[in-house]
């Protein structure tokens, strides 16, 4: 058709006219040659640069782009007093600004960018003034298009191409088109003449050099095999400037369990606000995806969600389970790969209040409390489709996370196994009244009987201290005495006799026989693997130096010197690439055990771990509860679990006294609990009530253990 049949207008406007939509898109996509001097370089304008491109890039069109690196002061300064070379400061803000896509539409993009940059169709040359100062620069804005029978169109106004200019800033642009009057022409002829000496390195003033390699490098990754024509098509309705693709959406490998879909639709009559009590690896991630997507339906795929949870390896998790689910989203935290995640997020936001363009971000609780999220956050209305979903909510209920908690934002998802929490009755109140009520409570049998997680064996193994252990203990003991108040009628530790507490509970998990213990038992799986074992947070004195050590780094040895198996840490110390690294060879079977301190309790999913041995006690049910249900979670070829229980008591069950019960009582009654929980779901309950029955029968006294695990329940909840 070519540019004399398009309705063009001489005034495009931010108050009246959409500037892509209006103008550029059709534009482009009659153009065969397109010839464009920018301000500043950036991902925006890329993308930006691409409107258009689709129809264009199917018909050969062939682009001329230059740019100019936007240099800060430092910058300017280092260069002036010799620190950096020009060359150098260009690069790296060019480096800057290169961020990633936010969703699929900008991937799409940035893929059709690269592709022409390396098929020869978009050739890019870097423009800065050649003064003496080096705080000049290169702010000029030409855009000239030519169609296939020669008429030229160009334009004269603000706009960089950018995101924010085109989509968020109050622009105007005058277009001028060459077959209309001789003053037409004109302007066109001096427009291109201008490009053209600034192409080729012949303008005052100005120094034009190639783009530099390492950078269309860069661009290069974002390149696919092939190109979605049609990008254009779905981004874009024909009356509107808003998307009409389906951007959210449950994956078709995914299939939703009766008691999820239960848990959607009790969210959505709820007022899409609740908590999701539901046992670890039942499926709470997937739950929640659905609920977001179920919202997205409801608000024509406008929609932003804030995906927040308490550790960085759990972003990635999340990340991994959000895949095809949504966007891409934006990682944002302290070690995010995407180091310019503030930026892409405030853009998201921009492009979210503006326009409805959906966003996802995963963060975690310190990233989320910090300034850059909670002025996005503070920002948003009311009226506007935001979601917000706290992984292990429990944690904000302390008062430094509630104060963060936004209640602007009115859809709320809370997801936790126990979300009361340990000894703060205010905390689990104000977690209530700000998510709403529970919207599915699921269990760890029922979770069993569904099959969401794996059957399991369980073996209590007892574990006996030595004489000096036992003394060590019984000493705290008595100095907690000092520490015992009376709060709501019930007696309890104070703050102050916390770390007696702490410091008793590493006598049991430091046990000077459990090593040994644990490579007696460890000597029937030498050839295999997906073997855990779950050290506590304690030191232990080296047989062979007498020196201290941590307890992990002494098992570790061991379960390699004596059993020669392939073992590895997989602690805080190892960064996230390592973690992951390790994780990998732990599935593949080559690495067959992993040793760890604190990986059950901080969500690390691992779901072919098929043997356990867990070495560190606790009392804490919400604990050992979430410990269980993260070995249960399903896994190619696990038809079942196998855990070890290392249960600590305080001499041998033949050596018992009905004397030292008093003296034991605080011990036992934890070790029994804890085996009464781990047995009744097993699929071997008789060795676990013949253990707990041994102890009862070595102290001649006979407990209720339902009732005394539910009163150590409501002390943990306290």
């Amino acid at each position: 058709m070519g540019f004399i049949e398009l309705p063009i207008a001489l005034r495009y406007r931010s108050d009246s006219n959409n500037f892509p939509k209006d103008f550029l898109i059709p534009v482009l996509r009659e153009s065969k040659i397109y010839k464009r001097a920018v301000g500043y370089f950036s991902t925006s304008a890329l993308i930006e640069l691409s409107y258009g491109l689709f129809d264009f890039a199917q018909q050969g069109g062939r682009i001329q782009l230059i740019c100019s690196p936007n240099l800060a002061e430092d910058d300017i300064d280092a260069i002036r007093f010799g620190y950096k070379t020009r060359e150098a400061a260009m690069l790296e803000a060019l480096e800057i600004s290169l961020t990633a896509p936010v969703n699929a539409f900008e991937e799409e993009r940035l893929n059709l960018v690269a592709t022409l940059i390396a098929n020869g169709s978009l050739e890019i040359k870097l423009a800065f003034m050649e003064d003496d100062t080096y705080r000049n620069m290169y702010h000029e804005k030409i855009a000239v298009f030519i169609d296939e029978i020669g008429n030229r169109i160009s334009y004269t106004g603000s706009a960089n191409a950018s995101a924010n200019a085109y989509c968020d800033n109050f622009e105007s642009l005058y277009v001028f088109c060459d077959w209309k009057d001789e003053t037409n022409r004109e302007y066109v002829n001096i427009s291109e003449s201008d490009f053209d000496c600034m192409w080729r390195d012949e303008t005052n003033k100005i120094k034009i050099i190639p783009f530099p390699n390492v950078i269309i490098e860069r661009l290069s990754k974002f390149r696919r095999d092939s190109v979605d024509y049609q990008t254009d098509v779905k981004q874009f309705c024909e009356d509107e400037f808003v998307k009409k693709d389906i951007i959210f959406r449950i994956p078709e490998e995914v299939s939703l369990r009766k008691i999820q879909k239960k848990a959607v639709d009790n969210w959505l009559a709820k007022g899409c606000k609740g908590i999701f009590s539901m046992c670890t690896g039942s499926g709470k991630s997937y739950t929640a995806l659905a609920c977001m997507v179920a919202l997205a339906r409801k608000n024509r795929e406008q929609l932003a969600v804030f995906i927040v949870c308490p550790q960085i390896h759990l972003v990635g998790q999340w990340e991994e389970d959000a895949k095809n689910w949504s966007p891409k989203p934006i990682i944002a935290h302290s070690q995010s790969k995407n180091r310019h995640w503030k930026e892409d997020l405030i853009r998201a936001y921009k492009q979210f209040r503006n326009h409805g363009e959906s966003f996802v971000c995963i963060t975690t609780n310190d990233t989320f409390s910090g300034e850059t999220i909670q002025q996005i956050v503070r920002r948003l209305k009311e009226e506007q489709n935001v979601l917000i979903v706290i992984d292990e909510a429990h944690n904000f209920g302390a008062k430094n996370l509630a104060s963060c908690l936004p209640y602007n934002i009115k859809n709320r998802i809370a997801l936790s196994a126990t979300i009361e929490r340990y000894r703060d009755r205010k905390g689990t109140q104000a977690l209530v009244e700000y998510f709403g009520e529970k919207c599915i409570e699921y269990d760890v049998k029922q979770a069993i009987d569904d099959g969401a997680l794996t059957r399991y064996r369980y073996f209590p193994i007892p574990i006996y201290l030595e004489a000096d252990e036992l003394y060590e203990y019984q000493i705290l003991t008595e100095k907690l005495k000092k520490f015992i108040i009376e709060e709501n009628g019930k007696l309890k530790i104070s703050k102050d006799g916390e770390l007696l507490l702490f410091k008793r509970s590493r006598v049991l998990a430091g046990a000077r026989n459990k090593p040994e213990r644990l490579i007696s038992l460890m000597e029937k799986y030498k050839k295999e693997g997906h073997i855990l074992v779950y050290c506590g947070a304690t030191s232990m004195e080296d047989e062979e130096t007498g020196e201290l050590g941590r307890q992990i780094d002494e098992v570790t040895t061991k379960i390699r010197k004596e059993l020669h198996m392939t073992a590895q840490r997989f602690t805080a110390e190892e960064d996230l690439k390592e973690r992951e690294r390790i994780k990998n060879l732990f599935n593949d079977g080559l690495i067959q055990a992993v040793t760890a301190i604190k990986c059950l309790d901080e969500g690390v999913n691992i779901p072919s771990i098929r043997t356990a041995f867990i070495m560190a006690s606790t009392r804490n049910p919400r604990e050992f509860i979430q410990r269980r249900g993260r070995l249960l979670r399903r896994s190619p070829n696990k038809d079942y679990a196998e855990i070890y229980d290392f249960v600590t008591l305080p001499r041998e069950l033949a050596c018992v006294s009905p004397l030292d019960y008093d003296k034991d009582r605080n011990i036992i009654i934890g070790e029994m609990a804890r085996i009464h929980e781990f047995g009744k779901l097993s699929d071997n309950p008789a060795q676990a009530e013949g253990m707990i029955n041994q102890i009862m029968r070595a102290y001649d006294v006979y407990l209720d253990i339902e009732e005394e695990m539910q009163q150590m329940e409501e002390e943990y909840d306290e």
